[in-house]
């Protein structure tokens, strides 16, 4: 029993293949493009604490800071 994860990765968009004994079992596709996104995980390296806010500016990668907040954060 083999596990394959397949990652293509092009100007224009992101493929992600998850190979499961040389059979697909997900396939996530995702348009380069795309400023944000809701629900993908990301490195980051924490800026700024906000405690009055409860939450934390992260440095993503991107030109701003992403906001953060405790509640957001999980368990």
């Amino acid at each position: 029993m083999s596990k394959d994860l397949i990652i293509d990765v092009r100007p224009s968009d992101i493929n992600i293949a998850l190979l499961d004994n040389n059979q697909l079992v997900e396939l996530h596709q995702e348009r380069s493009d795309l400023s944000f996104a809701v629900g993908n995980i990301y490195l980051g390296k924490v800026k700024k604490v906000m405690p009055g806010l409860n939450a934390a500016f992260v440095d993503i990668g991107y030109e701003k800071d992403a906001f953060l907040h405790y509640q957001d954060m999980g368990p």
